[in-house]
């Protein structure tokens, strides 16, 4: 008869390396599940870096100086426009303006006292640029630029800080800054006061194609030139009213022995100006010099042609 056996308890089913093949499985598991997590840790760290990255960048951008700006606006300008002895940053920064003549030229003016400029950036999500300029020498009324961007074209806005869109804007300056632009201006060297209001004045760029809305106007009183004994020669009036596709010009003599009168059309990249020249009775020996720089000889009178 067998004898009962007593029963040996299990020990469990043990992996070829000797351990249990439970706790095998638990650490292939726990092998399988930190792999994911060392691919988590190296994608979190390439995105701290770009984050670290673009921070640094739009502090450089957000800090710039001024120096950035006065570069912008001489390439723009083609070598005309200078800020001079800039100081602080884009966005909130003073400077000289001086006038020039291009490439090559010689001549530049310092125009009258120091130019300050301040950038809103508020609504630039939307393509909106709000920019103060306060230029105590020109204009007691500091000066708004509305700037609008879209895709496809830009809108510039002027008008006094503070006041609606057709509100004037006053300002004044000397003729003599005309110099610093090369010929004929500095031959011509006119003397006198540029008084200049603007009147809801704005310009668009539409598909590469310049438009001029609203109204400048120049009233140049007494002025004076180095190529006449007689002064003053004249007063005058320049007026610019922009028209939709075409801005009309317009000049006028109010008084003086240089009389001057014509009208012209600007169509974004183009002027076409005709106008005639004259002296008042009495006066023209003392004209001819200014005369023959002006425009054609036709009889009693010269011809301007632009």
């Amino acid at each position: 008869m067998a004898s009962a056996q007593t029963p040996v308890p299990s020990r469990g089913v043990r992996s070829a390396t000797g351990r249990p093949a439970g706790a095998a499985s638990s650490a292939r598991s726990r092998s399988g599940s930190r792999k994911p997590v060392r691919r988590k840790r190296g994608s979190s760290r390439r995105w701290l870096w770009l984050a670290a990255f673009l921070g640094v960048l739009w502090a450089l951008i957000w800090q710039a100086p001024a120096s950035w700006l006065s570069a912008a606006v001489w390439r723009v300008s083609g070598q005309r426009v200078l800020l001079a002895q800039a100081q602080g940053t884009w966005r909130d920064g003073s400077a000289l303006l001086v006038l020039e003549g291009g490439a090559g030229s010689r001549g530049a003016t310092v125009l009258p006292g120091t130019v300050r400029w301040t950038v809103g950036l508020a609504n630039l999500w939307r393509g909106h640029l709000l920019t103060r300029i306060d230029w105590p020498a020109v204009s007691a009324q500091p000066l708004q630029i509305d700037t609008q961007l879209g895709l496809s074209q830009i809108r510039v806005a002027l008008r006094p800080a503070g006041d609606g869109p057709d509100a004037p804007w006053q300002g004044a300056l000397p003729l003599t800054v005309l110099d610093g632009l090369g010929t004929p201006w500095n031959t011509v060297a006119l003397r006198g006061q540029a008084q200049f209001t603007l009147r809801g004045l704005h310009l668009e760029s539409v598909a590469g194609r310049m438009r001029l809305g609203g109204q400048l106007q120049v009233d140049l009183p007494d002025v004076a030139s180095r190529l006449s004994v007689v002064a003053p020669i004249g007063s005058y009036t320049l007026t610019i009213t922009g028209q939709g596709a075409d801005a009309q010009v317009d000049l006028r003599s109010d008084k003086g022995p240089l009389l001057l009168q014509g009208k012209g059309v600007w169509n974004g990249q183009a002027l076409q100006f005709l106008g005639t020249g004259r002296a008042a009775p009495g006066n023209e020996a003392a004209m001819a010099n200014l005369l023959s720089l002006l425009g054609r000889p036709e009889g009693d009178h010269i011809r301007i042609s632009i």
